[in-house]
């Protein structure tokens, strides 16, 4: 005669039904050995099953985010490209933020929105590392720059200088002579000219020029 399952063995049954066939011994072990670790791992593949269809949930939601951020792109242009990209930036997942932010950036920037281009660029620094990080930093302060706010813009680049890598020495020190020229720092000028000047450059004679006329003051 079959012998009739306690009810600790039926939820046993049940865990080991949806869980791998490789731990069955240790569910056995832990049943057998000590009752209360039942809980704990029917909590543990509780968890597991809950984080997965989290999982499911973000790459599904991660995907159409893309999908509108493309459509956007290719239908619209100007003022209301820029107001679908802001309503679709409160809606989409983290891991898409900083591509709405780049777009929403580059486009105020496009329409001479420099304020609100320096803030999404502001927050996609916040949002981004490594490369990324230096290009949004370099935008917002090209930002800042195209803005009228030439000693924020010059703040910006004499920090981004200080920690940019080698692949981004040319663009940066490009932009902070530039802006050191603006705002009446001919020292920090000059000595931008001169690093570039140490550079592989095309228009070095240019730079070589520009340095003999800040020497000249």
């Amino acid at each position: 005669m079959a012998e009739n399952n306690t009810p600790q063995q039926a939820v046993l049954e049940e865990v080991e039904a949806q869980a791998p066939q490789s731990m069955h011994p240790i569910l056995e072990a832990a049943f057998k050995y000590q009752k209360q670790l039942i809980i704990t791992v029917v909590a543990i593949i509780t968890a597991a099953a809950i984080y997965a269809g989290i999982n499911a949930y973000n790459t599904k939601a991660e995907v159409t985010a893309q999908a509108n951020l493309g459509t956007i792109l290719i239908e619209a242009t100007g003022q209301e490209k820029i107001k679908r990209l802001e309503e679709l930036l409160g809606m989409v997942p983290s891991s898409v933020t900083p591509a709405v932010q780049l777009e929403l950036a580059q486009s105020c920037m496009t329409l001479g929105e420099y304020d609100k281009a320096a803030d999404y660029w502001n927050q996609l620094v916040g949002n981004t590392d490594n490369d990324m990080q230096i290009v949004a930093r370099l935008g917002k302060a090209k930002s800042l720059l195209l803005g009228g706010k030439t000693t924020e813009a010059f703040t910006e680049l004499k920090d981004l200088a200080g920690i940019a890598p080698e692949s981004f020495i040319i663009p940066v020190y490009r932009q902070l002579a530039l802006t050191a020229e603006l705002t009446g720092n001919t020292d920090e000028a000059l000595n931008a000219y001169r690093t570039l000047s140490e550079k592989q450059i095309s228009d070095k004679p240019f730079i070589d020029y520009k340095i003999s006329q800040l020497e000249a003051k």
